[in-house]
């Protein structure tokens, strides 16, 4: 199993595991996004450096971590790092793709914040997904938000 970035290449399988990631999350909206086109442009400006995009592959790829790099609300100065899709394909679950996913985000996002690109970098869970330790990574939790 390895964990790299991803490029151009991969889109069309990052658009499939979106497809898997939008069919299990709870948001109902997300049944009618299937827009492609807007996906494949934000993937690209994402891996061309507003963000980050990372696949585990395993001979094929079996999960991603997307990202995007945006100014916080509070000061155009001040960059976050901002998790914005985390999937691991229910097949290879169990393994280390989910593991090293989150740890190669880990090493990405002190890497951007040592380079003085962003100040903090998040990660969220959805409510549907699992229990992932985050504070065993590093991570503090901030905030709990809700939908309606």
């Amino acid at each position: 199993m390895r964990i790299r970035e991803a490029s151009p290449f991969d889109i069309p399988v990052l658009l499939d595991m979106l497809r898997h990631y939008r069919k299990l999350t709870p948001l109902p909206f997300l049944a009618e996004a299937d827009d492609a086109e807007y996906v494949t442009k934000m993937l690209t400006e994402l891996m061309s450096g507003k963000g980050l995009v990372l696949v585990a592959e395993h001979e094929d790829v079996v999960g991603m971590l997307i990202a995007g790099i945006s100014p916080s609300i509070w000061s155009p100065k001040h960059f976050l790092l901002t998790e914005m899709a985390y999937w691991v394909e229910p097949e290879s679950r169990g393994g280390t793709a989910g593991y090293r996913l989150l740890a190669e985000y880990k090493r990405k996002g002190q890497e951007l914040k040592e380079k003085g690109r962003i100040c903090n970098f998040f990660i969220s869970k959805m409510s549907n997904s699992p229990n992932l330790q985050y504070q065993k990574f590093g991570f503090d939790k901030l905030e709990e938000f809700w939908v309606a």
